[in-house]
């Protein structure tokens, strides 16, 4: 089986606590046109905890929400665990309750594994993990996800000697980065012998800056994919300097909608997404932010 590579633009879907509060048809006509691929992380969203590890109601609402999808575009499904033994429950659990799914084999696991083991051993932990499933996997690099987990000292980055060593696992196709981009560098040197990995960048402010990876993981990409698509269209160096005004443009109008939308990202997206008439009701903003978002979402469908 060929895996699903990772590349472009991938939207990290939105998931409100009741799937029912949104218009899953709608979102993803309006969505689905404009992005490579899809990143379904239930306890990213869970602004109480921000942890990374799957919880038992998540194992329900997962196979639940996929076939919400296109069943023709990969999708990158969190399976960690708090620690070795739950990840692996976790994949065994999804296995089943998504083999016979149309979208299976589309389907890759998303792993931040740092959460629950250390570099030491990780190359070994993904060999055993491949026992398991015929999937391929993702990770993820989030140091801001895994320092309150970790004890005072400890790595909170992949090492890139181990980088380096994972990417030679193929069932590997690549990595979500949120960091500095020095880091970003470093990792793109330890995978050159794999020229089909994916280095992804995690948070769209670095990547507007510095638009050197295989693609973007967005969570704006919920409410303006067509805006995104635009830029992305641009990406190269040669099609920026062919449109380096209309490239310049679409720059700023999604640097406006991240000023917007900060300080808390994560309570933008759903009032947003309500604004749009997606999602069925959202936690109000203050006035200002309210106003300034919805001046951003005007016209972000042209």
């Amino acid at each position: 089986m060929t895996p699903s590579r990772l590349r472009g633009l991938w939207c990290r879907l939105y998931i409100p606590d009741d799937l029912k509060a949104m218009d899953w048809p709608a979102l993803v006509t309006a969505t689905a046109p404009f992005v490579d691929g899809w990143v379904i992380d239930p306890p990213f969203w869970r602004l109480s905890e921000r942890g990374a590890h799957l919880t038992a109601r998540d194992l329900t609402s997962i196979p639940e929400l996929i076939p919400r999808l296109p069943d023709d575009q990969p999708v990158a499904v969190r399976i960690t665990g708090k620690d070795r033994t739950e990840t692996f429950d976790n994949v065994h659990q999804l296995e089943q309750a998504l083999e016979k799914d149309s979208h299976f084999s589309h389907l890759l696991w998303l792993d931040t594994p740092l959460v629950y083991h250390s570099n030491r051993g990780l190359p070994d932990l993904y060999q055993q993990l491949a026992v398991l499933t015929h999937r391929g996997f993702v990770l993820e690099n989030e140091p801001d996800r895994v320092r309150p987990i970790k004890t005072w000292g400890r790595h909170v980055n992949v090492r890139t000697s181990v980088l380096k060593r994972l990417a030679a696992n193929t069932r590997i196709v690549g990595l979500i980065h949120h960091g500095s981009f020095k880091r970003m560098f470093t990792y793109a040197k330890a995978v050159v012998k794999r020229p089909d990995f994916g280095l992804m960048d995690g948070e769209e402010r670095p990547f507007l800056k510095y638009p050197s990876t295989t693609g973007l993981v967005s969570i704006t990409a919920n409410v303006v994919p067509r805006l995104w698509k635009k830029l992305m269209d641009r990406k190269s160096i040669g099609a920026r300097a062919q449109d380096l005004h209309g490239s310049m443009a679409v720059m700023q109008r999604l640097l406006k909608l991240l000023d917007a939308m900060d300080p808390e990202p994560l309570r933008a997206v759903p009032w947003a997404l309500h604004r749009l008439g997606f999602l069925h009701a959202a936690p109000p903003l203050p006035d200002d932010r309210s106003q300034r978002l919805a001046q951003c979402l005007e016209g972000a469908g042209d």
